[in-house]
């Protein structure tokens, strides 16, 4: 079915492509070529034939209700990107050569759009069938009792996986399964699950798939989401590799330029405010404009972090010598709630709730102990809430934002997510990510959220 309709998506796209030329021919941005129609055509069977054979090689149209949305979505892409070679590849071949290379483009731009806008239709429509119970699949979790349960926990809790869990304990000792399947409900099961906790894992996979059942191999109880990974083999064996997010020696060399001239761009731009600022600030009680504290760079190493300054000279001193206020500070995850710190003055209110506090740590940007974009800086006493994941934190440049800041900075309560948007950053950091993140910040900071 979604075959059918992305073959008739690249249809559509060529429809298109097609009315769109005839347009630009009478602007003359467009030339069709003499007896143009058939080669054309050919084309279009060439693209919708070519669909089919990527289709089936990258086998897109397997479910996906288990797999990551960012995996699945750039499959997809990749399915595309081959798609637009391998149908170029074959206008060549075929000699079609009265067909314009500006009427290839549109096509797989139009058709690639389609098919994408297809995909996302889909996937919105399967959650919400699922949420009311429909599309569903059974599985089967094959393995030690205490795996399977964590397993299918991990399973089930997104509702959009649409899977409905039967587990089949199995008895190390016996070497057998506790759970006999009845054949009633064995017939029912559309997919298997095979823990590595499963005795005699290979005669379970070859039962299910003599049945025609989808079965998948669970290499380790392991929560690999804030690593990247690549599926290789050893042997004709599988194993999932995991990476550390990183840039590389070229892409870091971009970021670090773009640091450099957006800190000095929007210094250059926040000059006055800087000075309109300063003696707002100055003039009450004649304190210091900015304020510094000590946070954690990369790899551990410490600077001093710049912003105005928005409390009393005397902040760490009232906040030490009043035991039940320290208290609730560290139990908010180092931040006090909304009005109830004493300390904050009534400008440092305002440059708190429009974010402009943190204008001076484009200093730090130049200086090159922070970036644009990155983890947020913590305070040494934090890091200790990274536990194990602590080294790979702090592999990378503290931001001025980042994933936290864009996502609802002090309304996230729980700090273990606070954690893991840190970290998701880290797996995901590319520049096209930075990029997404700056975009994000402007609206997020003229909203105020969780600015405070």
């Amino acid at each position: 079915m979604r075959r059918s309709i992305d073959c008739g998506c690249i249809a559509i796209g060529y429809w298109f492509a097609l009315h769109i030329a005839v347009v630009l021919s009478h602007k003359g941005l467009f030339t069709f070529p003499q007896r143009w129609g058939y080669e054309y055509e050919e084309f279009l069977l060439l693209a919708v034939a070519a669909w089919i054979m990527i289709g089936v090689y990258m086998r897109i149209y397997r479910s996906h209700r288990a797999e990551r949305l960012d995996f699945a979505a750039s499959s997809l892409l990749r399915a595309l990107a081959l798609w637009a070679l391998f149908t170029t590849a074959g206008v060549s071949l075929w000699k079609l050569s009265h067909v314009s290379r500006q009427f290839i483009l549109y096509v797989f731009f139009l058709s690639g759009v389609l098919i994408l806008a297809r995909q996302a239709l889909t996937m919105v429509m399967l959650r919400r069938l699922r949420r009311f119970g429909y599309d569903r699949r059974t599985a089967v979790i094959i393995g030690e009792r205490q795996d399977c349960e964590r397993f299918a926990e991990t399973l089930t809790k997104t509702v959009s996986n649409g899977f409905q869990v039967m587990l089949a304990p199995v008895d190390s000792d016996k070497h057998e399964a506790l759970l006999e399947i009845p054949a009633e409900s064995f017939a029912e099961v559309q997919d298997a699950f095979i823990l590595p906790s499963a005795v005699s894992g290979e005669s379970h996979a070859l039962r299910f798939l003599k049945e025609g059942k989808s079965v998948h191999i669970v290499p380790e109880l392991l929560d690999a989401r804030l690593f990247r990974q690549e599926l290789g083999d050893v042997g004709g064996i599988p194993v999932l590799s995991l990476l550390n997010g990183g840039l590389s020696s070229v892409q870091a060399g971009i970021k670090r330029t773009a640091d450099v001239l957006g800190a000095i761009a929007l210094l250059t731009v926040a000059s006055p405010l800087f000075a309109v600022v300063g003696i707002v600030n100055k003039l009450p009680c004649r304190a210091p404009v900015f304020f510094a504290q000590k946070r954690l760079g990369r790899y551990g190493k410490p600077f001093m972090v710049l912003k105005f300054r928005t409390m009393v000279t005397d902040a760490e001193h009232i906040l030490k010598q009043k035991p039940e206020l320290y208290q609730k500070y560290i139990e908010n995850n180092y931040k006090l709630p909304e009005g109830e710190d004493p300390r904050i003055t009534r400008i440092g209110r305002f440059l708190r709730c429009t974010s402009l506090d943190e204008l001076p740590q484009l200093f730090n940007v130049l200086r090159g102990d922070m970036s644009l974009v990155g983890p947020r800086p913590v305070v040494p006493e934090e890091v200790e809430n990274y536990a194990d994941y602590a080294s790979l934190f702090l592999s990378a440049k503290p931001g001025m934002t980042g994933h936290w800041q864009v996502s609802g900075r002090s309304e996230i309560k729980e700090y273990s997510r606070r954690v893991e948007l840190d970290l998701e950053y880290i797996r995901d950091q590319s520049l096209s990510k930075d990029l997404e993140i700056l975009l994000r910040t402007v609206p997020a900071v003229l909203m105020r959220r969780g600015a405070h």
